[in-house]
Parts: structure tokens; C-alpha cells; sequence
């Protein structure tokens, strides 16, 4: 007779505690997106099927107060802001955060787990482009909240704002001062906000019955300043050239009126330019760029404090907010006065 000890499986725990497989496998990899109750039932259950449960509670009770804050790059100034909003909410709430900059895709995501389970991550926020897939499996394993970039329709809440009507809005200000050549320089098209930023542009193009003109948007694959200034010189210069310039970031703008100078023109009596996020940047440049503020620092605020819930298992309804915009006319669209070189 076999006197070798029964296999415990995680159907026999399912069995034995009338809870899914998937949640027994988070609570067997010490994933904090389970409640504390489940994951004594689980741990109960395994106890009664007489598996050695001291590993799994000893990492249970391991402290974890760290929440990972992802973003795409520490280079783009636009994220300052908004981590500061979100370190705020943590620290009122006693947690500590770590901002991350790695890619999240099918590639690293192994990689990226590994790095939240070495470091005990309580949860995570993101502000990086992802696919559909990634995010379902991530929020499978930790708590996630997305921030700014987001997918609408899945059970994993969001702080964004509505990118299509700001931008519709900001071009619209472009029109009412008689623009008509309106180009556009954007960033990747992978990104939700270069996507809905080009359809709030084409939006007010449509609305104001003026011709898309496709070689007029430049599409850039990163938010790159030297990029964006040789791409709008060279605009500037063919016969092509536009009598304004919409920018899906401030930092595109700030190289619109380097194009500008370059080309010997006016900013804003020859290309009037509106950007985009109001950054630090847009009020130290000459002159001072008309912008579309985002809520950064709410944003990141909210996003945490959002997070912080999930973590703690309140059972708060999954939300989608979407916090507003306002336009801040500057120098760059002014009506009058003299040029500004």
C-alpha cells in the first residue's frame, strides 16, 4: 500500500472552500488583491486538506505599504506633477511609493511581476500604454488603478480626462482667429491620447467645414524636442506651410516656436500655436504658449487614493473618472501687439 501523502491540488481547495481556483492561486503567490477574510478561508481550508500552510501565512504577514507608480519615461516633464499627487496621497495614507519606468508588454511582464513580488508591492498604478490582455492579467495579481493612459470598458478603474473634446476645443480656438492651416504635431499612435487628441483636431476641423489635410499632421513616435523642431521647420518651409500649429504637448509647442524663429516668421501674427498640459514649460518659453492644463496633480492624487481603497478592500464600485480641462490663452495666440521673436 502507498502511505505517500495526498497531493493537494487547487481543485480539492476549491472544493473543500467554495473559492475559485484563480483566487487560490493569488493567495498562494501572496497577491494583496484578496481580502483578508478570503485569504483566511483559503488558508483554512488548505489547513483542513493538510497542506503545510506556514510558508504562505509568513509571507501573508510580511509588511506591505509600496506602491509602484509606472510611467513610460522620467524624461517627459509632463509626469512631475502627477507623481507628486500621487506620493501626497500616499504618504497620507502611510504608504511609501517607488516610481517605475519599464515597458509593460507580453515581453517583460514576467520580469515586471517578479519586480512587484521581490518588492512586496501592496499595488500599482499606471500611466503606460498597455494592451488589454496585459492589464487583465495584471489586475488578476494586484490591485491596479490606471492613470491619464487608460481602457475604458474593463473592471479596472481610471483618473483621465476627455482628450477628444480638449482638443476639439483648443483647435476651435485656433479657428475663431481666422486659422485656417491648422497643423498638427502629435505623439505615438499607440498611446489613447495621441488617438483621441487627433480625433478631437479632426473633430473641429470637420465642424468648421475645413479640409483634412494629411500632410499636415506630423506624427511623431516619441516626445522628442529635436524631433519636433525639425519636423515643423522642414512644414514651415515646403509648400505646404500651415498658419498654425496644434501640439499634443507643450514641449511639441516649445519646438513649433523654435521652427518658427528659425524660419523667420512671428509667433503669433504669422503661426499662432496652442500645446497641450500646461507644464512649467509653457510659461518659461518667449513667448508664453497658449496650453490646454490637465489636473496634474489631481490626477496623480486621485489615481493613489483610488488604489489605496482597492488595497484595503473597500467595495467601492469600479469608476471611470474623467476630471476637466481648461484652455490658458497665452502669448502665443494673441490678438494683438507686436511680435514676439
Amino acid at each position: 500500500m502507498d502511505d505517500a501523502p495526498k497531493k493537494i491540488t487547487y481543485s480539492a481547495i476549491a472544493r473543500q472552500s467554495g473559492i475559485s481556483i484563480a483566487t487560490i492561486s493569488r493567495v498562494i503567490n501572496n497577491s494583496p488583491n484578496v481580502r483578508d477574510d478570503t485569504r483566511q478561508m483559503v488558508i483554512s481550508a488548505m489547513r483542513q486538506l493538510g497542506y503545510d500552510t506556514s510558508s504562505i501565512e509568513a509571507k501573508s504577514s510580511k509588511s506591505n505599504d509600496l506602491i509602484i507608480f509606472n510611467i513610460p519615461s522620467l524624461e517627459n516633464p509632463f509626469y512631475s506633477l502627477i507623481i507628486q499627487g500621487a506620493k501626497a496621497a500616499a504618504l497620507r495614507n502611510g504608504y511609501n511609493m517607488l516610481v517605475n519606468e519599464d515597458p509593460i508588454n507580453e515581453k517583460s511582464f514576467d520580469t515586471f511581476v517578479n519586480l512587484l513580488k521581490k518588492t512586496n508591492a501592496a499595488g500599482l498604478i499606471t500611466t503606460n500604454c498597455l494592451t488589454r490582455s496585459t492589464l487583465i492579467r495584471l489586475n488578476d495579481l494586484f490591485p491596479l488603478v490606471q492613470c491619464c493612459e487608460c481602457i475604458s470598458g474593463l473592471d479596472i478603474p481610471f483618473v483621465t480626462i476627455d482628450d477628444v473634446a480638449s482638443a476639439r476645443n483648443a483647435v476651435l480656438h485656433l479657428i475663431s482667429l481666422g486659422k485656417t492651416r491648422i497643423a498638427f504635431i502629435n505623439g505615438p499612435l499607440e498611446y489613447k491620447y495621441a488617438q483621441d487628441r487627433l480625433k478631437g483636431y479632426l473633430q473641429a476641423l470637420e465642424y468648421a467645414n475645413l479640409k483634412k489635410d494629411p500632410d499636415i499632421i506630423i506624427q511623431l513616435q516619441e516626445i522628442n524636442y529635436d524631433m519636433a523642431v525639425s519636423a515643423a521647420f522642414q512644414l514651415l518651409n515646403s509648400d505646404q506651410r500651415p498658419d498654425a500649429f496644434f501640439a499634443s504637448s507643450d514641449v511639441y509647442a516649445a519646438a513649433a516656436i523654435k521652427a518658427v524663429r528659425r524660419s523667420s516668421l512671428h509667433v503669433p501674427q504669422d503661426i499662432a500655436i496652442v500645446g497641450f498640459d500646461n507644464i512649467e514649460l509653457s510659461t518659461m518659453c518667449t513667448p508664453s504658449i497658449t496650453t490646454v492644463n490637465q489636473p496634474k496633480f489631481q490626477l496623480g492624487l486621485l489615481s493613489c487614493e483610488m488604489l489605496i481603497k482597492r488595497i484595503s478592500g473597500e467595495q467601492i464600485p469600479i469608476s471611470s473618472m474623467y476630471m476637466d480641462t481648461e484652455l490658458i490663452v497665452r502669448e502665443t495666440t494673441q490678438k494683438s501687439g507686436l511680435p514676439i521673436r
